[in-house]
């Protein structure tokens, strides 16, 4: 049945009488030809451009590179300072007491009984 419906459209399609055939024809009339791009082109092709001066350029672009002065070595007075560091107060933040340390001592006594036994 596919078959024949197959056979069908394609004797629908095409008469017998059918001859395929190709026919190349010149354009009647001449293509517009486009003034613009060809004055553009002749254009492009005359242009010779100006030799450039290297070194003109160049030396107006770039500066001559000059070092860094060298730093100047820091002034040190270690006799000055160790006599201020000698003679300095010495403060102490938070004062301990004999009674404090022999509390504390008596604590970890303590503690290490607890854990023993």
């Amino acid at each position: 049945m596919f078959a024949a419906r197959l056979l069908t459209r394609v004797a629908v399609a095409r008469p017998a009488s059918y001859m395929a055939a190709r026919s190349f024809t010149a354009p009647s009339a001449p293509l517009m030809q486009d003034i613009l791009k060809d004055l553009y082109i002749k254009e492009l092709k005359g242009y010779k451009p100006a030799p450039e001066a290297k070194g003109a350029d160049a030396s107006s672009q770039v500066k001559e590179f000059k070092a860094p002065a060298a730093p100047a070595a820091p002034t040190v007075d270690a006799a000055a300072d160790l006599s201020a560091w000698e003679t300095a107060n010495v403060e102490i933040a938070d004062a301990v007491s004999e009674d404090a340390v022999e509390e504390d001592e008596e604590e970890e006594v303590e503690e290490v009984e607890e854990h023993h036994h």
